[in-house]
């Protein structure tokens, strides 16, 4: 029996016109995600996880309101993942209780039809100079959440998270855009060990996709302005007990 859910990431809301000057408010976002959910109400999958970046600026809280009412029209379940332009860089304490409070948990799992869903705050994968232990808190989680669904004997075990694990190479440098090399080793080895279906992520404002040993590996393009050659846009992913398809649907 196959399940059918949707990746949205980076709503965003107030990107667009921090990228130009001659714009004002939020009118651009609110275009592109009123278009994703009315793509996603035709598919009616099983639910939505949106890997991130929620709002532009993390104190406005009225976006953050404009961003739950606009989800509630959503036909399905949502989920959540934190993202830097929702904690900041380099989170502190306040940040993770301020989204804990409008958005939920930071991280959480859950299980449908025999697979394994498992989100991640990776602003803290980062960054965690401000927020002492919570990297390692994450990565508990995950180890742990991992070890529960091999038991369960999940057919799939999948992760979400704002910020892709690398952009080409396993072993290339630390950035802002990727996860540094100290905890992405940590948690390649938990794919490895746990053949992870898949990892999904955003941040990039782009489409990139790869594959790690047995883990595919697939960043996807925003609701927001785009960075890149890559339209905006929202990810289908079908899967059943032995498949992973997926394909990006361009607003």
């Amino acid at each position: 029996m196959s399940l059918k859910f949707v990746q949205m990431s980076d709503p965003q809301l107030g990107f667009y016109a921090s990228r130009h000057p001659d714009t004002e408010g939020i009118d651009y976002e609110i275009k592109n995600l009123s278009k994703a959910i009315e793509i996603t109400n035709q598919i009616s999958p099983d639910f939505v996880i949106t890997t991130g970046d929620l709002m532009q600026d993390r104190l406005e809280s009225s976006h953050a309101d404009i961003v739950k009412k606009m989800y509630s029209e959503l036909n399905c379940n949502y989920y959540f993942a934190p993202g830097n332009a929702d904690l900041t860089n380099t989170p502190e304490f306040e940040d993770i209780e301020r989204y804990k409070k409008r958005f939920g948990s930071d991280h959480y799992s859950f299980y449908h039809m025999n697979s394994q869903f498992i989100i991640l705050n990776s602003c803290v994968l980062q960054d965690w100079s401000k927020v002492a232990g919570e990297n390692t808190k994450q990565i508990t989680f995950l180890e742990q959440q991992l070890q529960n669904g091999q038991q369960k004997q999940s057919s799939h075990q999948l992760i979400f998270m704002h910020h892709p694990l690398f952009g080409t190479d396993p072993e290339e440098d630390d950035d802002h855009m990727v996860l540094p090399k100290s905890q992405r080793a940590k948690i390649l080895n938990l794919l490895d060990l746990y053949k992870v279906s898949a990892v999904f992520t955003g941040h990039w404002h782009a489409n990139n996709i790869l594959t790690y040993k047995s883990t595919q590996l697939i960043t996807s393009g925003p609701i927001t302005f785009p960075l890149g050659e890559d339209p905006s846009g929202i990810r289908l992913i079908e899967v059943d007990d032995d498949n992973l398809t997926h394909e990006y649907i361009e607003l």
